[in-house]
């Protein structure tokens, strides 16, 4: 039977006997086709001619010739900051036509990687499952952009790359910070309405509303804040102070 990858040479032998010889034409591919079923005929050349068939199975055996494909070129996930460790980052999913150890594909980190983020994320190496081994902490890092690399157990080994970005998410987890970076500790009893006691600097390392920071007095107190900038009070005196009648305060 014709077929186009295979062709059939007869050679004569010097007893008048002949044999054929079936030969690869073209280059065979598994992936396309695994088997090739073919017709021998022979046929004498007596009237009428007599034949005979015999059926021919060819197997195409797999080599290595495809690399890995993920099933898209990047992977993008969302965690708030201090999650659990184990937490599920994502799942990678990469497939291989070849079969056999040419198509069993074993994900990692790759090398491109730093040190940090391998102590932040671990991979599994069969399930492509990306989760959290480190801390995540927002005021330290927003992103993290991950390399990863898919390669099967041929030989040669044959591999294929992709990446996966990870935003965290901030929570309120940072306390205000009060820094006095001016103070003076005693005042005069007739120093008058305004005086300056402290300058006063505040903080929070938290990103956009959790970051804000109120500061207020007692209004019981003879003092009152006022706001200088984005992050700095300047604590003053309200009224004139009277030591005969309180000598000292405690200001919060």
């Amino acid at each position: 039977s014709a077929n186009e990858n295979f062709n059939l040479n007869v050679k004569a032998r010097t007893d008048g006997g002949k044999f054929p010889e079936l030969v690869l034409e073209r280059a065979l591919d598994r992936e396309l086709r695994a088997f090739h079923h073919l017709v021998l005929t022979a046929e004498d050349g007596g009237s009428p001619p007599q034949s005979s068939k015999t059926h021919i199975t060819i197997q195409v055996l797999d080599a290595n010739d495809n690399h890995p494909v993920f099933d898209r070129p990047s992977y993008g996930a969302r965690l708030v900051e201090n999650s659990p460790l184990g937490t599920l980052v994502v799942k990678l999913n990469a497939t291989d036509v070849d079969e056999g150890p040419n198509g069993d594909i074993r994900y990692s980190l790759s090398s491109h990687n730093s040190a940090a983020l391998r102590q932040i994320f671990a991979i599994d190496e069969q399930t492509g499952e990306i989760r959290v081994q480190g801390n995540l902490d927002f005021e330290e890092a927003t992103v993290y952009e991950i390399e990863v690399e898919a390669k099967d157990m041929g030989s040669p080994t044959m591999e294929e790359h992709c990446s996966v970005v990870v935003e965290i998410t901030d929570v309120n987890d940072n306390a205000p910070e009060v820094i006095l970076t001016s103070f003076s500790s005693s005042l005069s009893e007739d120093a008058p309405p305004g005086t300056v006691v402290a300058v006063i600097h505040v903080r929070d390392r938290d990103s956009g509303d959790q970051g804000k920071v109120q500061c207020h007095v007692s209004p019981d107190l003879p003092f009152q804040l006022r706001k200088d900038y984005e992050h700095q009070y300047s604590l003053l005196t309200s009224t004139r102070l009277d030591r005969e009648h309180v000598a000292y305060y405690n200001v919060t």
